[in-house]
């Protein structure tokens, strides 16, 4: 073969080519990289809610990694998997009349004896129970424990679908829905909010014994339990040490450790955490503040001045930041106690109708075309979730829970598959506004940029539920 005829064969070769990936495009094929500071996105709302895992919510959501992949049976402390699940308590901790004493020993559908506004009991979701909870069940698959673990029966074995939560499907089906995004930390609500906004625990080295955790062995086996681990790690939930103040169980040392708040302050971006009750004062509490759910609270370089103090501002202060145009730069949204779906004090039905007025609210304004909105939950709560997490340390990753991203440059109806957890929200803030990471946590982490396409024009605000 000639030179000149190889030339052409060569030629003729590379154009089949390109008109077969040309054919075969993928249509969620990511674009090129793109710098952070050249991404159209102006404002990060972080909105972030109480106690629901992913399947607890998601499970049946078509595409997701959801409840259709477990084939588990639930096991006793003994090791043998239950006949029927055991009866499902009430608030008051006995069995609720509202659930039948024959459930099978799998998820079952909550719809079936609840509303999505009834309230329920509230599993446990601490630190050293949530690990025990991962233990393998009779037929060796793990997350086989939440049952024997937990303290109110089968109920944590239920799930909700579209019906009891339209605006957070409708959400996932015209926005991007994450399915491998993880508390970052074992356990419940303080660890997991300092943890999103430092990619680190509180620390208290000098707790009282009555605080302190003994004898841990594996898997989560504890002599005692407690809020402080043996190193010092607060892993429980403890009151902040400025008030306001709910309980008399107070992590009495100022937090110094470096936050996302610290990083943005000296990058002169704009931030706040937006806490319900907050205007109230001594008061906040009675005006549905959670003080435990205020990371800002805990942190001396926040709560010592007045210019650290101002920049966690009521809730009620979002919407009008939105109107007045006046929102920061980076800004996290903490709804009242009965609207935060926290089992208990909430509901998922109120949850749904909080994340659907607080998104409409944001697509009404002039930020819209340039937002990108996280939605997420603090930890799963002790529901059950099917996906052993991943451990890149003795701190977590907890229990996976529902994520959302909405922005008009997100992507239209895709599921993400990639790994996440809080610190991926940290990394993403990082990369929009060029700053050094906090921890070997975010530095690890992802953000989550599969859920953009920052080359297409931006998208208009969809009608919700």
């Amino acid at each position: 073969m000639t030179t000149s005829r190889r030339a052409i064969v060569a030629i003729a070769l590379v154009c089949l080519a390109v008109a077969s990936c040309a054919r075969g495009k993928n249509p969620y094929e990511l674009p090129p990289p793109l710098r952070g500071d050249r991404a159209p996105i102006d404002h990060i709302v972080v909105l972030f809610l109480e106690n629901r895992s992913f399947d607890h919510l998601f499970g049946t959501y078509p595409g997701a990694e959801g409840l259709d992949n477990y084939h588990g049976r639930q096991t006793d402390r003994n090791g043998v998997a239950y006949p029927l699940l055991p009866r499902p308590l009430g608030r008051d901790g006995k069995p609720d009349p509202r659930f039948p004493a024959d459930l099978d020993n799998r998820p079952f559908a909550m719809l079936k004896f609840v509303g999505p506004t009834d309230m329920t009991n509230n599993p446990i979701h601490r630190y050293y129970h949530m690990q025990r909870q991962y233990g393998a069940g009779a037929d060796g698959l793990p997350m086989g424990k939440w049952v024997a673990e937990g303290t109110s029966g089968g109920i944590t074995m239920g799930y909700y679908d579209r019906a009891a939560i339209p605006v957070q499907w409708t959400l996932a089906d015209e926005f991007v829905l994450l399915d491998r995004f993880f508390q970052g930390v074992h356990g419940g609500s303080l660890s997991n909010h300092v943890y999103l906004v430092s990619a680190a625990l509180p620390r208290w080295a000098e707790a009282p014994a009555q605080y302190r955790v003994q004898g841990v062995g594996p898997n989560g086996q504890v002599a005692k339990d407690g809020e402080v681990d043996p190193d010092g790690n607060v892993v429980n939930n403890l009151d902040p040490p400025y008030p306001p103040q709910r309980v008399k169980q107070i992590l009495e040392v100022p937090q110094t450790l470096p936050t996302i708040a610290d990083r943005l302050t000296t990058a002169n971006v704009s931030w706040a955490w937006y806490a319900t009750g907050w205007d109230a004062g001594a008061d906040a509490v009675k005006a549905g503040h959670v003080p435990h759910h205020n990371p800002f609270q805990y942190m001396k370089r926040v709560m010592d001045t007045p210019e650290g103090r101002a920049h966690i501002q009521d809730a009620s202060r979002f919407s009008v930041a939105l109107r007045e145009g006046t929102l920061p730069s980076v800004a996290w949204v903490k709804p009242h106690g009965r609207d935060n779906a926290h089992a208990v004090s909430s509901t998922v039905g109120a949850g749904d109708r909080w994340i659907g007025a607080t998104v409409r609210d944001i697509m009404a304004s002039r930020y819209w075309p340039r937002v990108a909105i996280v939605i997420t939950y603090d930890e799963g709560g002790g529901w059950f979730d099917h996906v052993r997490p991943p451990a890149p340390d003795a701190f977590g990753y907890g229990t996976r829970v529902p994520a959302l991203v909405v922005s008009p440059y997100a992507r239209r109806g895709v599921i993400g598959h990639g790994l996440y957890d809080f610190a991926s929200i940290l990394k993403f803030i990082e990369w929009r506004f060029g700053l050094p990471p906090l921890t070997a946590r975010d530095r690890k982490a992802e953000a989550f940029l599969e859920a953009f396409d920052f080359t297409q024009p931006p998208r208009p605000p969809i009608a919700l539920p």
